[in-house]
């Protein structure tokens, strides 16, 4: 099943796009699409809408801090040895903690086995430098959009992985990109890589970005090969 994310400059406008993405689907498809994962928000602070952290929003409506700067820290006290990006503090355990099972599809109950079947999207907002700290959520990623591996009982063939990666961070960034063939010399949708694409948003984009992936998926629905 191919995979397709969304990559551009910072605050482009990805997570909005993810957010309407999973809103439009969940009102249009209850009975053809289940969606799972999670996506970032930026908090701010004052008049002056200064940005102090990021959140994690699970799809089911979990919410966590994925990072905050030192004087935002809220809860336990924070490990100095705890992971940094710039000025922010990865809250590591929290992240691990709502966004692994997000992205891990179960289908164990006998019910659901003669339910109808229903493609999978799994939402991954976005793969970046503070998400890949977490050794266990790059390797369920690698799984899901590198390799051909089936993960937890359910095949490759059936999820269909919507996400956001960052365009300059290294390691399973990189990969994801070198995957897709996006690069400094060809950017966009590279056409003898059809199961992992990469569209980049920009300002001229970015309002019918959704209609852009809607169009993707149905696609696949109406062929029915899930």
């Amino acid at each position: 099943m191919p995979s397709l994310f969304l990559t551009g400059k910072p605050r482009i406008g990805k997570s909005t796009i993810i957010r309407k993405l999973v809103k439009y689907l969940q009102a249009t498809y209850p009975e053809t699409i289940s969606t799972h994962g999670f996506y970032t928000s930026e908090v701010s602070d004052g008049p002056n809408k200064f940005r102090i952290g990021f959140d994690i929003i699970t799809i089911d409506g979990q919410k966590g801090v994925l990072s905050r700067k030192k004087d935002y820290w809220t809860g336990s006290p924070f490990d100095n040895n705890a992971p940094r990006v710039g000025g922010y503090i990865v809250n590591l355990k929290e992240f691990e903690r709502l966004a692994i099972p997000s992205i891990t599809v179960h289908h164990n109950n006998e019910e659901e086995k003669f339910e109808k079947k229903k493609l999978d999207v799994i939402i991954i907002d976005e793969v970046g430098k503070m998400e890949c700290f977490s050794n266990e959520f790059n390797e369920i990623v690698r799984n899901l959009v590198l390799k051909n591996n089936n993960v937890n009982n359910k095949s490759n063939d059936d999820i269909y992985v919507i996400g956001t990666v960052a365009m300059k961070h290294d390691g399973l960034a990189e990969e994801i990109r070198n995957k897709a063939g996006f690069g400094k010399i060809s950017k966009g949708i590279k056409e003898d890589n059809k199961n992992l694409v990469i569209l980049e948003v920009t300002y001229e984009n970015r309002d019918y970005m959704v209609d852009n992936i809607v169009f993707e998926l149905e696609k696949i629905l109406d062929k029915g090969n899930f």
